[in-house]
């Protein structure tokens, strides 16, 4: 007899983007939902430069939500499809810029933990410090650039 191994992380993941089957939760043994965490999708899920807006905006109202009510949120807002979710490893904090750090907590009202995740999303990704460097136009601090322009004078 072959063992059913228990459900990842990985698996929840990939039913809640590619599969999205609303009875999904109903067909988990006990030992499949031990692996569920609605911290970790969350995560796992704004590691997508896609998500990164819809996960910071629901985040304080899911948070709290059962893992079935929370499964059953996402796949009604999360679009249909097979996605990479590149988990990023977190930075020593000296390597964090702080001052970033404060804008995405203005910008999203979120946490600072959330915001340092944010930040570390954004640095690793196409458009990142692009989108840095929006958000300090957006609330007046002045960009590498304009700090270099600025020296000369």
């Amino acid at each position: 007899m072959s063992e059913v191994k228990a459900k990842t992380l990985f698996d929840h993941l990939n039913q809640i983007t590619a599969v999205q089957d609303p009875s999904y939760f109903g067909k988990l043994s006990d030992e499949d939902k031990k692996t569920w965490s609605n911290f970790m999708i969350h995560r796992f899920l704004s590691m997508n430069y896609d998500y990164v807006e819809l996960i910071a905006e629901i985040q304080p109202l899911t948070q709290a939500l059962t893992p079935e009510l929370f499964y059953k949120v996402l796949i009604g807002i999360i679009p249909k499809g097979k996605v990479f979710l590149r988990y990023i490893k977190g930075k020593s904090d000296d390597k964090i810029d702080t001052e970033i750090v404060e804008l995405i907590i203005l910008e999203y009202s979120c946490s600072k933990n959330t915001a340092i995740d944010y930040y570390e999303v954004l640095m690793n990704i196409n458009g990142g410090k692009e989108y840095i460097d929006y958000l300090k136009g957006k609330y007046g601090m002045k960009t590498e650039e304009k700090k270099k322009k600025g020296s000369k004078k």
